[in-house]
């Protein structure tokens, strides 16, 4: 039986059953789809919009994933399955995702805990963020100055220090020949450390550069000294000794005369 088609000069062409067009249609007004599935079987796709909206009907909540993907079967599933690849934004966390190797098609969402997920492979030219964080590390968010380096601080945060500072530097300047705290370190965080010591006399013009190494068990500090030189003088221009006082190991110096002496050091910890 031929299905019925009616014809109104208000409406246009009416049909309640099914219609197919052999030839080419051309719609010069909108075109609504109402139905839940819209299949294009087109080998060429050409669309004029720049832009197009997803999930139109998610204005009132953020509950569905919103996104694109694809299917491939690459031959590497279980039982060689379909697999899915796309992006989407993820309603739980507010992220965009770049995702591969899904054995399960999305539908309102992308279950990230299905068989095979996982990230996708990204390559591209430059890439402008202002935070980045790669392998739980977080970067910098603007570049340091010429010759530093990036360190960690042993929580995941990256910074630029200068790459000849180690992890901690300072400077002393004393006219006291009583001894005085040049620096101090946490035993619970460093078993022990290396210093490199410069020392300046402006006044004598004398000048000694040394090396000291230091080390404890929690309750007793100990120090060696080596590699000194000196540079206008043939005594050194203070002796250096450690202790343990508050939880901390501290390395002093006494300075040989009252002149003003500068005592620059960088320290490269261990830690326990």
């Amino acid at each position: 039986m031929a299905s019925k088609v009616k014809f109104f000069a208000d409406l246009g062409v009416q049909s309640k059953l099914n219609t197919q067009v052999d030839g080419d249609l051309t719609v010069a007004g909108d075109l609504t789809v109402t139905g839940t599935t819209l299949t294009v079987n087109s080998t060429t796709t050409s669309v004029g919009d720049s832009m197009f909206e997803f999930a139109n009907q998610n204005t009132s909540s953020d509950l569905i994933d919103i996104g694109f993907y694809g299917n491939y079967n690459d031959g590497l599933s279980d039982g060689n399955a379909s697999e899915y690849t796309g992006l989407f934004r993820d309603a739980t966390d507010s992220t965009w995702t770049l995702f591969d190797g899904l054995e399960v098609e999305p539908g309102t969402t992308v279950n990230t805990s299905g068989s095979g997920y996982a990230l996708a492979d990204l390559k591209l030219g430059d890439l402008t963020s202002s935070t980045l964080t790669a392998g739980g590390l977080l970067y910098p968010t603007s570049d340091g100055s010429n010759n530093q380096v990036l360190m960690t601080n042993g929580s995941g945060t990256l910074s630029f220090q200068d790459a000849g500072s180690g992890l901690t530097s300072g400077t002393v300047t004393t006219t006291s020949t009583t001894i005085t705290n040049l620096d101090t370190m946490a035993i619970a965080s460093y078993r022990g450390a290396k210093y490199t010591i410069t020392v300046s006399d402006a006044t004598g013009g004398d000048y000694e550069i040394t090396e000291v190494h230091v080390i404890h068990d929690g309750t007793n500090a100990s120090i060696t000294q080596f590699g000194t030189v000196l540079q206008g003088t043939s005594s050194e221009l203070g002796s250096f000794s450690v202790d343990i006082n508050s939880g901390n190991l501290r390395l002093r110096v006494t300075s040989a005369s009252t002149n003003s002496t500068v005592y620059n050091f960088k320290r490269i910890d261990h830690a326990v």
